[in-house]
């Protein structure tokens, strides 16, 4: 899959909380990041995310 540079420029920018938020996703804080309550290995912090339990991120 080819994304241009701006639609990469827009991703980073997102704010991915708020984003999962409004699909009506649940997150709880956990510090300074956010667990997705469905996959709790998921966290969030600003626009990244990881999983712990595959040791991947974006």
């Amino acid at each position: 899959m080819y994304y241009t540079q701006e639609q990469i420029d827009r991703a980073n920018q997102a704010d991915l909380v708020s984003f999962l938020q409004s699909q009506g996703e649940q997150l709880t804080r956990a510090g300074n990041e956010y667990r997705w309550k469905r996959h709790d290995s998921l966290t969030v912090r600003g626009n990244k995310w990881y999983r712990h339990s595959q040791s991947k991120g974006g």
